[in-house]
């Protein structure tokens, strides 16, 4: 910081949004084990790092972003990385993380970069381990975020005590997803693979879920070692649905059971409905970062999927959508600018401004007021003139006889 390195952005970590750990995980890639944006230090030439190393200092940007957010006010640098120790080394219980005791030198700074360089390798000696992403990291990664603010809270006493719980409540949730045809498929069963070999479990444990990737999980069982966190809930979710939309689109059945899984992990029906359009949009913003997706074809019945969804929703309230957007013609000039050429960083943000205060007053489309809406603009302005089509025509002779 000292260096200017990580610039602080004080308005992200002050926004009154109650899970605002939830949005910044997804928009930054963290939850699918894949820096794709930094959080702090977006001033940095990415290219000269590899996909590891970005995934590290994306790992440490979240957890300083999870600790400022609990403890707002001026920054105390030591107190975090003290904090961070403290999460990290109590390893009384040894056991798997025992490594943890030989890392401690004395130089704090030095032994963070370790245990994070730790955390983001993966051992495996599974064959395709790294079809999950383009590389070996730790698909798991976010679990260090999950445990951390639990750690935070008051809830957990370290990350060594009480990582294997929460690992296995998320396994169990990916395997049921798995499991909604009642048949995993061997690209399913793959990933679910490189998943296992990204926990930090015992042996005893790994050899129970290894029977598990092979036979499914009760719901029984899914509630009974269910980890109660919130946060954790919803990650469990979207990677279940973002592991068989990866394959197919699910059937109406599936998607009853994937719902009954949101259930089980005492998640709202808004909140299931949240995470689904947030992992539907991380997918098709990022599809081809994601090694998953092997054709256009599999990717095109996710996209046909969302866009029936959101032009049935846009239609209902067409008439109001289209009054209210006459009304703001920088919107629409910059909305029909997007469809021909790419939009500033300005402009795009004027957009998301300008059409978040326009639906206000909409309440059939308040998913986009929720922290993770946003995620959801790009997508959903592409469908607007393909809605609208006679709207964005009288924009167009509007705005050639203005230049008369």
């Amino acid at each position: 910081m000292e260096k200017g390195v990580i610039s602080l952005d004080l308005e992200l970590i002050q926004t009154k949004e109650t899970d605002l750990t939830h949005f910044v995980s997804h928009r930054t890639g963290l939850v699918y084990g894949n820096a794709l944006h930094l959080l702090f230090t977006n001033e940095l030439d990415s290219s000269k790092y590899t996909n590891d190393e970005k995934l590290k200092l994306l790992l440490f940007e979240t957890l300083l972003f999870t600790y400022l957010r609990k403890n707002q006010g001026e920054f105390d640098k030591d107190a975090f990385m003290e904090n961070l120790i403290e999460f990290y080394g109590n390893t009384k219980d040894g056991g798997v993380f025992a490594w943890f005791d030989r890392m401690f030198t004395g130089k704090t700074n030095q032994s963070i970069e370790e245990i994070l360089a730790h955390r983001i390798q993966v051992k495996s000696t599974f064959f395709g381990a790294n079809y999950w992403l383009n590389h070996l990291s730790n698909a798991f990664i976010f679990l260090d975020v999950v445990l951390y603010r639990a750690f935070l809270e008051g809830n957990i006493q370290s990350f060594s005590r009480h990582y294997a719980d929460y690992a296995s409540s998320l396994m169990n949730g990916m395997i049921y997803a798995a499991y909604t045809d009642d048949n995993a498929e061997d690209k399913e069963q793959r990933v679910l693979w490189h998943f296992l070999a990204s926990t930090e479990l015992e042996k005893s444990k790994k050899l129970r879920f290894e029977n598990r990737i092979l036979t499914g999980v009760t719901l029984r069982v899914l509630k009974k070692e269910h980890v109660v966190d919130k946060l954790l809930s919803k990650f469990t979710v979207e990677l279940g649905l973002f592991l068989i939309q990866g394959t197919h689109q699910p059937n109406e059945e599936e998607q009853k059971k994937l719902a009954s899984l949101g259930q089980a992990l005492d998640l709202t029906s808004t909140e299931i409905q949240e995470s689904i359009e947030m992992c539907n949009a991380y997918m098709l913003q990022n599809q081809n970062e994601i090694l998953v997706f092997q054709s256009e074809t599999e990717t095109g019945y996710v996209f046909k999927a969302f866009s029936k969804r959101w032009i049935r929703i846009l239609g209902r309230n067409k008439d109001k959508l289209v009054q209210e957007m006459r009304e703001s013609k920088e919107l629409m000039s910059l909305i029909q600018k997007s469809t021909k050429e790419e939009l500033s960083a300005e402009e795009k943000e004027q957009v998301r401004t300008q059409f978040l205060d326009l639906i206000k007053t909409m309440p059939s489309l308040a998913l986009f007021l929720l922290p993770g809406g946003s995620l959801l603009l790009p997508l959903i302005l592409k469908l607007v003139p393909e809605l609208m089509p006679s709207a964005f025509k009288v924009n167009e002779i509007e705005k050639n006889n203005d230049k008369k």
